[in-house]
């Protein structure tokens, strides 16, 4: 049975653009929908279809001949914690995690800028002006938006953003000081946003999206149970699936 259309009143439309995951020349399809009233309501309807957010507009892929992008959400109840995660709590023990409401600061953008140019694609433009406008749409646009800041000593080491909806807490970015990397950020980061999902009593928290063939993608399957959208069904990750990297 088709499901109904959740979007109601706005503006979609459909672009081809070069794979930002996969750098071996394929295309990728992105639907975008700009929605013309606020969509807190609705806004669990929309993950559960495979939608993510940045700014104000929600976007999901419909690659014509590729599938490789996959939405991952966790079962917060459910989750169970790796011998190898608790390593990574040990680890950042004595990392501070400060919530708020989305801001954004000069710190943050200079964190942002380093983090863009260390960790992303050779010849990614390195305008600076593009990089404050691409941090303000992960900071702002929808009203349900929360800031996590990671702090070691009074050092600002990470910081990331995640959507509130009303059964689940879904992961928008995280960005860190890449001098760090032994700390295993952004899998400390999960833990945290996984955490922060249990204690507001969430069912799921989404990852974003999961990519068997990129490890900064594919880790994201170690956070355990979890499902994997297909076809417009949401079905538990097949053991036979591996998931490689940390980040």
């Amino acid at each position: 049975m088709k499901k109904p259309d959740v979007r109601g009143p706005g503006l979609s439309f459909r672009e081809d653009l070069s794979c930002p995951y996969i750098f071996d020349g394929r295309m990728a399809s992105l639907e975008f929908f700009f929605p013309s009233q606020g969509i807190e309501r609705e806004f669990h309807l929309f993950l559960a279809r495979g939608y993510r957010r940045l700014g104000s507009v929600l976007y999901r892929n419909i690659c014509r001949e590729c599938s490789c992008c996959k939405p991952l959400r966790a079962e917060t109840e459910k989750f169970r914690i790796s011998r190898s995660q608790i390593r990574t709590l040990k680890k950042n023990v004595e990392v501070r995690t400060e919530i708020s409401a989305p801001r954004v600061t000069p710190e943050k953008a200079e964190l942002y800028a380093q983090y863009i140019a260390s960790k992303h694609a050779p010849g990614k433009s390195e305008d600076r002006e593009e990089d404050t406008a691409a941090l303000l749409s992960l900071y702002y646009g929808y009203q349900g938006s929360i800031e996590m800041d990671y702090y070691l000593g009074d050092r600002l080491i990470g910081a990331g953003i995640v959507d509130e909806a009303a059964d689940a807490l879904s992961s928008v970015y995280f960005y860190y000081d890449t001098s760090y990397l032994r700390r295993n950020p952004g899998v400390f980061s999960i833990l945290q946003e996984i955490a922060l999902a249990q204690s507001m009593k969430k069912r799921y928290y989404y990852l974003g999206f999961y990519i068997e063939e990129t490890p900064k993608m594919s880790y994201k399957a170690l956070f355990r149970p979890n499902q994997v959208y297909r076809d417009g069904i949401w079905t538990a990750f097949r053991t036979h699936e591996t998931a490689r990297g940390s980040l």
